[in-house]
């Protein structure tokens, strides 16, 4: 009834009851000035504890579907000098066994004993204090009812960590979603990225992008490669998800320079799901499946500037080859048709722009795998030792979750993505977190630039290439190599890589690049060499929070280091190290 201190929301399913289907109502606890300990019939504290209790109940009823469990209340029978513990089992035992023949009385004391029979004249114990042994040897007060919950609760959380571990296997899953959120299982992401470059390379746009060929990429990325050993319970799990183009994680190449409205491919709208249900919603709840998303773009995200950065490697390769090629064939007169000044100033600019694309795709390529490297190992890896340490030394749910729940928060913040490292305002263009994705977006612009400069390039060699072929075998039969001037074997080989708009363009780039990763350097440094806020230090739970930001101040001046080891871009920015 809605007299009682615990109420129901019954608008929380079931599969998310742990976090809000029961709440206490503080000022419904029973409350009788000068009758019981602190002024109550029950402490804050203890009507908590009994919340626990019930909740955990009702979870093992409804979640893990154990109906046949109950509490074992013999454990919580005290005993007393003249009542040994066995003796008040076996009453109890034959009380629960035969109850017809109880006349009343029985019942009455072993609800004194457990602390159910209040005594306005005793208070809330009902009989007399019992004394415990505590951590460290000490020794706990308890009343018959405090002791009953303090029972009742350790039975309760027993029961569910056990069938959490055991029989849903928790940390197999969670295992699982480092290895498919968190990108963990590094074939089976490689894999995949080919598999969807096949798909997406010959879409344009979104709408012949359909959820079965998605599924069977993954399932070919799963079939293929070591993620075939993960548990099957966990495959089952794992599915594609095609997300609208108006979501916000599908605008991640935007900012103020780059309209929304340009047009999305199959990159930007797919994204990899963990499918998680009862019981395992209680420590993965939908806030947690939230920041397993975050995390999940950014690596995404990251790879995909890598795989595409390789792609411009490959690119470029192929075109050096075949400049070489037609030189050593055709001679210099294949690049070079005449010997004029502009001639030799449009020479000198591809020259330039080959070795800008050069050095600039190689300054990204150091960035991208240096923080790869640090989001893996130093993030990732180092979070889940940290984790499984933490689950296996919890004694209740709340802990499991409350270790999950800081898993998370931790990588968010040394991923930059928490909002701890948000420096004023949340527009403000300081906060961490958008300067890397501005970091991401202008490598991701260079790889797009890249890759429509030198198609038309590629494109121009293979003309060139075939025609001259077809030259060559008329000129074996005795025929004319060329009945007129063709334009494509001609001047236009490859002089649309010295237009100086293109190298204007991927000099801005570059030095835009530099600039932000500048900016983010500065940042990061800024961050670890800053003193703790006041109120963090005069805290309560100071000692925790400080090794929390010290651990991540350590990984941040690591992630500086390693980005910036050659000292090149301090040089740049007048001398100061980061």
């Amino acid at each position: 009834g809605k007299e009682f201190f615990i109420t129901e929301d019954f608008t929380v399913e079931d599969a998310f009851m742990w976090q809000g289907r029961f709440v206490l109502s503080e000022h419904q606890i029973p409350h009788i000035t000068g009758i019981g300990s602190c002024d109550g019939i029950l402490t804050h504290a203890l009507a908590r504890d009994i919340l626990i209790v019930g909740k955990g109940i009702n979870f093992i009823r409804r979640c893990l579907h154990d109906t046949s469990w109950n509490l074992d209340l013999r454990d919580m029978m005290p005993a007393t000098a003249t009542t040994t513990k066995t003796s008040i089992q076996h009453d109890l035992s034959h009380l629960m066994i035969d109850g017809g023949h109880d006349d009343g009385r029985d019942r009455r004391r072993i609800k004194e004993k457990l602390g159910f029979q209040y005594d306005a004249r005793k208070g809330t114990n009902g009989s007399s204090t019992i004394d415990i042994a505590g951590t460290g040897g000490t020794i706990l007060t308890q009343t018959p009812l405090e002791q009953t919950v303090t029972i009742a609760a350790r039975q309760v959380h027993k029961h569910i960590l056990s069938s959490l571990f055991e029989q849903h296997h928790l940390l197999l899953h969670l295992h699982g979603l480092k290895e498919v959120l968190f990108l963990g299982q590094g074939d089976f992401i490689c894999a995949l990225m080919d598999g969807l470059h096949v798909e997406f390379d010959s879409q344009r746009g979104t709408d012949g992008i359909y959820m079965h060929s998605m599924m069977g990429v993954l399932h070919d990325a799963l079939r293929t490669t070591n993620a075939k050993f993960l548990p099957k319970f966990v495959t089952e799990r794992i599915h594609v998800k095609l997300l609208p183009t108006s979501s916000v994680n599908t605008q991640f190449w935007c900012d103020d320079e780059q309209s929304e409205e340009e047009e999305k491919d199959g990159w930007d709208i797919f994204s990899l799901g963990y499918e998680i249900d009862a019981p395992l919603t209680a420590v993965v709840h939908p806030d947690a499946m939230e920041k397993y998303n975050r995390v999940f773009t950014l690596l995404f995200r990251l790879k995909r500037i890598e795989w595409m950065l390789n792609s411009t490697w490959r690119q470029s390769t192929v075109l050096n080859h075949a400049l070489q090629l037609l030189v050593s064939k055709y001679g210099d007169s294949a690049v070079r048709p005449h010997s004029s000044m502009n001639r030799e100033a449009e020479f000198s600019r591809m020259k330039l722009l080959l070795r800008k694309f050069s050095m600039t795709r190689q300054t990204m390529l150091h960035f991208v795998n240096n923080l790869q490297s640090y989001l893996m190992f130093e993030v990732l890896e180092s979070g889940w030792k940290h984790l499984v340490q933490k689950m296996k030394d919890a004694k209740s749910l709340d802990e499991v979750v409350c270790s999950h729940t800081d898993y998370l928060d931790i990588i968010l913040d040394k991923s930059l993505l928490g909002e701890a490292f948000a420096q004023g305002d949340e527009d403000d263009i300081h906060k961490l977190g958008k300067q890397l994705r501005l970091v991401l977006i202008v490598s991701y612009r260079f790889c797009k630039a890249h890759e429509k400069i030198f198609s038309e390039a590629l494109q121009s060699i293979d003309k060139a290439t075939k025609k001259r072929r077809n030259a060559e075998a008329r000129s074996n039969a005795g025929k004319w190599g060329f009945d007129d001037i063709d334009e494509d074997v001609g001047e236009a080989n490859f002089y649309n890589l010295s237009g100086a708009d293109k190298l204007e363009d991927i000099v801005t780039i570059s030095d835009k690049f530099d600039d932000c990763l500048d900016k983010l350097l500065k940042m990061l440094n800024d961050k670890v060499n800053n003193e703790l806020p006041i109120d963090i230090a005069g805290s309560s739970s100071s000692s925790r929070v400080d090794r929390t930001l010290a651990s991540n101040n350590d990984a941040l001046r690591f992630l500086t280091f390693r980005l910036d080891f050659s000292e090149y871009y301090s040089r740049r920015m007048g001398g100061k190290q980061y």
